[in-house]
């Protein structure tokens, strides 16, 4: 006899009807998990755009200090043919106004994370062309198009109607506020 011969038969593997026990384990897991899943998702791009714009308005006051000019957001900014929620730039000629010269930081669509997102409210004085605009002098404090402090708040909501306010205070310090509904 063989060695080969005395060798006992393994028992490795799954059965069918283990498999088929998983797997409508696996099915009933998934059925509870996903729906809290699909109602928490908005909520969270709801927080990471706010964030963004924190982060953004922190970006335009670091770059106003850094170089010693403006740096200025404005909201529905049309750059290229090309409608952007809020627009960062170098304001070079500090009227609050994007012009041909002026260097953009960055541009910003609220689709880009996700179609539900939109503005609900804007609280910033407008521009000579009638938008919304903020921009931060080099020694980090907001002015508005009057030369006057620069405070004011962005609202943004989801199709939860939850809401991200964005605070801007005259000293330039900035904030969130978030509303989960």
């Amino acid at each position: 006899m063989s060695a080969l011969s005395k060798l006992k038969p393994m028992d490795d593997g799954f059965s069918l009807m283990e498999l088929m026990i998983a797997i409508a384990i696996f099915g009933i897991l998934a059925g509870i998990a996903v729906p809290g899943f699909l109602r928490w998702l908005p909520d969270y791009y709801l927080k990471s755009a706010a964030r963004n714009l924190m982060a953004n308005f922190q970006l335009a006051k670091v770059t106003a200090i850094k170089s010693g000019r403006n740096c200025a957001i404005t909201f529905n900014q049309a750059v290229d043919g090309d409608t952007y929620d809020y627009v960062v730039f170098e304001d070079g000629d500090n009227n609050l106004e994007l012009g041909g010269a002026e260097t953009i930081v960055r541009k910003v669509k609220w689709t880009d994370y996700h179609p539900s997102i939109s503005t609900d409210a804007n609280t910033f004085t407008s521009n000579d062309d009638g938008l919304p605009a903020v921009a931060f002098r080099s020694n980090g404090i907001p002015r508005n198009n009057g030369g006057g402090f620069g405070a004011g708040t962005v609202s943004i909501k989801n199709s939860k109607s939850s809401e991200a306010d964005i605070i801007l205070s005259v000293a330039g310090s900035i904030r969130t506020d978030v509303t989960i509904k």
